[in-house]
């Protein structure tokens, strides 16, 4: 199966300002991770779907050495040009480009539900060293009572072109967890307790980070610079303070 081609076309398309504006992860919520997974100083692991590198550039200051992979050009060279440390692939969940057991462990960022996992898995398992692991992390955008009511309304604003997008991957853990114990590669995955973490942003830059998202991402131009406008309109020039929620995953290899 290719690359959704609402995440090939829409990430792509915005790799610059994609790495601009999303949110990075804590720094406490990887370490957290890699203690569960024996990562450390000597380990070589894996950002599988890595994107611009918002992930790789927190595990380059946890692991030893960093290895990113993504199908997307764009976003590599985004990555290449922020991290030229790191080695850079071209290359997708359901074909990596590495040997078998080379990795100690695989992190994902934002990413899994988007594999195929019925063909991931078995590729993500041979690339792991034994007793190697994976870290699977999402940030969550929280939209509860407390979040600023702009945010609300951008959010019902771009809710009709999410719809018309078609059924996006659910990124929970009833989906995907399942189906990586269903491949027989993986066992059950243990979730990690991770505070939130907020993300300060001016008024463009909020409306900036919602043009990055697939489905605003991939409309048409002109409908795209409108329903922008009507974004601006609505959260005026006061600055936007997003808070995410982290969920972070934990997934050992399938004991035999």
């Amino acid at each position: 199966m290719p690359v959704d081609p609402r995440a090939a076309q829409g990430f792509s398309s915005t790799a610059a300002l994609y790495d601009r504006m999303r949110p990075s992860y804590p720094i406490e919520a990887v370490r957290a991770a890699a203690r569960a997974l024996g990562v450390g100083v000597t380990s070589t692991v894996l950002d599988l779907a890595a994107g611009t590198g918002k992930l790789t550039a927190v595990l380059d200051e946890v692991a030893g050495r960093v290895i990113a992979v993504d199908p997307s050009p764009p976003m590599l060279d985004v990555l290449r040009r922020r991290l030229p440390g790191v080695r850079a692939l071209d290359g997708e969940a359901a074909a990596i480009p590495l040997p078998d057991a080379s990795v100690d462990a695989i992190f994902v960022g934002e990413a899994l539900h988007w594999f195929d996992l019925q063909r991931a898995a078995p590729e993500m398992a041979r690339v792991l060293r034994p007793g190697g692991g994976l870290g699977l992390i999402w940030n969550h955008l929280r939209l509860d009572e407390d979040a600023d009511p702009r945010v609300h309304a951008v959010r019902d604003l771009l809710t009709p072109y999410r719809v018309a997008a078609g059924e996006f991957p659910s990124s929970g853990v009833a989906v995907w967890g399942p189906r990586l114990v269903e491949s027989g590669r993986f066992a059950a995955g243990r979730r990690l307790d991770v505070a939130a973490h907020e993300q300060p942003l001016r008024a463009d830059d909020f409306v900036a980070l919602a043009s990055t998202w697939s489905w605003v991402a991939n409309l048409e131009p002109e409908a795209q610079a409108t329903v922008l406008m009507l974004a601006r309109e609505i959260v005026g020039g006061r600055p936007v303070t997003l808070t995410y929620d982290v969920e972070l995953w934990v997934v050992s290899p399938r004991p035999g």
